[in-house]
């Protein structure tokens, strides 16, 4: 992929833009749609356009993900995102890694299974915790599975799956389990990380959100009370002492500007906020940057190339 630049020259439009939605933040600029859409143009606009440039049409409509309508519509983005994974991969020449995608929080496996349809020449690795879910899918949905997916039972907190594969991708993995994949891919030397990040509000162990009227705000309430009995029942699921309070900010730049008590704060107040899940991705951003990947984002899809020769 030509055209990667320099870590510090893509971490200073971050950093940047982390820094104006964070003020947003601590003035109470958020709920308001009007104004949160304004403070992103305003704040993200540089790293929205070179996404555009390097990922066209990003689907319409998109751009605000915390309504009702924008996770509902999550489908559309994944699309987006296997197409652009599936062209990554079939195009560009990766020395040194080997033919396996490997999907870790895979769930049923369905976005897994459509890869490798459409990636026949690579070895498709689904991984999850639990194994019910691809198990159910693969009886319903006969005939779907193609000979080159595989499912392997797996905490993503403690993986011991493929090392270096082609790229490591996911389709919504709930709060810290998306930064437990991105490690992944950081620890095996991935050279590609496409994925689509969700549940900002589970960042750090958090199962409590800042209490809004709204079928969104009602809905992951409801989740919530879920995921919290499950963490009490069922410990290492769905959360890790690894991705504690005291874990966040993740990146080095955001930790020299916010606390964990605030990033606790942005997380209990990201269902209804862009700006809030912005500020949580921009993060993941500076810490993908830091340990040497060229990254692009634009509402809370990411792609992540690994950067050679730097340090």
């Amino acid at each position: 992929m030509s055209e990667i630049p320099n870590v510090n020259d893509q971490l200073k439009p971050a950093l940047e833009a982390f820094e104006g939605l964070l003020e947003e933040f601590r003035r109470g600029n958020i709920f308001n749609r009007r104004l949160e859409k304004a403070a992103l143009e305003r704040h993200i606009g540089r790293l929205a356009e070179e996404w555009d440039q390097r990922f066209p049409n990003f689907p319409k409509g998109q751009c605000l993900c915390a309504s009702f309508w924008g996770v509902s519509r999550r489908g559309v983005r994944d699309k987006y995102l296997k197409d652009i994974i599936v062209k990554l991969l079939k195009t560009e020449n990766r020395p040194g890694a080997d033919k396996t995608i490997v999907n870790p929080v895979c769930v049923a496996g369905r976005h897994a299974r459509d890869l490798a349809r459409r990636l026949k020449c690579c070895k498709v690795l689904g991984t999850d915790i639990f194994p019910a879910s691809n198990w159910l899918y693969g009886k319903i949905m006969l005939g779907v599975t193609p000979g080159n997916y595989e499912f392997r039972r797996e905490n993503i907190f403690e993986p011991n799956a493929e090392s270096a594969p082609a790229a490591v991708v996911f389709f919504g993995a709930c709060g810290s389990l998306s930064d437990a994949a991105m490690d992944y891919a950081i620890e095996s030397n991935c050279p590609l990380l496409v994925c689509r990040t969700c549940c900002h509000d589970n960042i750090c162990g958090n199962t409590r959100i800042t209490k809004r009227f709204g079928l969104l705000n009602w809905s992951f309430r409801f989740k919530n009370l879920v995921y919290s009995r499950v963490r009490e029942k069922m410990k290492g699921h769905y959360f890790s002492d690894k991705y504690a309070l005291e874990k966040y900010p993740r990146s080095q730049a955001a930790r020299g500007l916010s606390s964990p008590n605030e990033f606790l704060e942005i997380s209990r107040n990201s269902v209804n906020s862009d700006i809030c899940r912005t500020i949580i991705d921009l993060d993941r951003y500076m810490h993908l940057a830091e340990n040497r990947y060229c990254v692009w984002y634009r509402g809370e899809l990411f792609v992540a190339v690994r950067i050679c020769g730097q340090t």
